[in-house]
């Protein structure tokens, strides 16, 4: 398996990441996790980002972040995170579960739906992150 880099910039590499969740895997690359499997679903199924384990509480962490943010009422999607225990190791995934999609959705109405999750949860990912910086970072280096 290729490396994050390898993945997203080589216009070589044969095998292309899903544009629509793209933005979520550089989010969620950026905030320090790694992504290892990803996929937008196509109107069929469901997003997902599979990556790397990093520290259970900081997975948890966002996690909360992101499900304090989704509305109790009229779901549209929810997100859902699942630890897999391995052999060497552990993995996380997210999955994006669409409650506006059905078998008999038409294709390109379940990609939209996909894509307004994705994008609300990109954001979601980003504001964690930022939010991580110690605010010394964050704090001008002298007084205006």
């Amino acid at each position: 398996m290729a490396d994050w880099n390898t993945v997203r910039f080589d216009p070589d590499y044969e095998e292309k990441l899903d544009p629509e969740i793209t933005p979520l895997c550089d989010a969620l690359n950026a905030a320090g996790f790694v992504t290892t499997s990803s996929c937008c679903g196509h109107g069929y199924g469901r997003p997902h980002v599979w990556f790397e384990h990093s520290t259970d509480q900081r997975i948890v962490n966002l996690a909360r972040y992101i499900l304090a943010d989704e509305p109790q009422e009229n779901l549209r999607y929810s997100s859902v995170f699942q630890k897999e225990v391995l052999l060497h190791g552990d993995a996380w995934s997210l999955e994006i579960h669409l409650h506006k999609v059905y078998q008999d959705t038409p294709e390109p109405a379940a990609l939209k739906e996909a894509e307004f999750a994705l994008a609300n949860i990109t954001k979601l990912v980003t504001s964690w992150a930022l939010e991580q910086i110690p605010s010394t970072l964050t704090e001008p280096l002298c007084p205006l």
